[in-house]
């Protein structure tokens, strides 16, 4: 299914008649749209297209892409049901939120800050749980969150420091 022409950015570069006609022969934009009421989509066809790209069809995706840069090129308004999908499209490129990085950017922060205190930030794993071991960063981390009703572990706490403190 085909909405839009391909040489619908011809009308960019060309301001003859020709390329006005060509870029009207889609039926998708109106040839009186500068002329009869601002009227610039056809309503009907938009509809389609906006609903082939919203059910995933690339091809309409990238033709509501080409409208809403031309359109926004030559200086109109975008409707609202073509902002809205550019926008829903423009959201599912963004990178996706991968866990509780901010969270535990912070209990990173926590553990430098022991460690500038003189702490280590961790300790040797055989000493987990003896009471009579010295502290580390991520040991005295864990009794505060679970003072505080935020049980993470001292394990769980030196993981997320392997993997963060690197960034520091």
């Amino acid at each position: 299914m085909r909405f839009l022409p391909r040489d619908l950015e011809a009308w960019a570069t060309l301001r003859g008649t020709d390329a006005l006609a060509k870029a009207w022969r889609s039926g998708l934009l109106l040839p009186d749209a500068f002329i009869v009421g601002g009227r610039l989509i056809d309503q009907e066809k938009a509809a389609d297209l906006l609903a082939a790209a919203a059910a995933g069809d690339k091809q309409a995706e990238a033709q509501v892409t080409a409208t809403a840069v031309w359109l926004l090129e030559q200086g109109h308004p975008l409707p609202d049901a073509f902002r809205d999908l550019e926008i829903s499209l423009w959201r599912a490129r963004l990178p996706k939120p991968r866990g509780n990085r901010a969270r535990d950017l912070q209990y990173c922060m926590a553990i430098s800050m022991l460690q500038e205190h003189g702490f280590s930030p961790t300790r040797n794993r055989a000493a987990h749980g003896d009471t009579d071991a010295t502290e580390s960063g991520c040991s005295i981390l864990s009794k505060a969150l679970a003072s505080m009703d935020r049980r993470v572990s001292e394990q769980a706490l030196e993981k997320i420091w392997e993997k963060y403190a690197p960034m520091r």
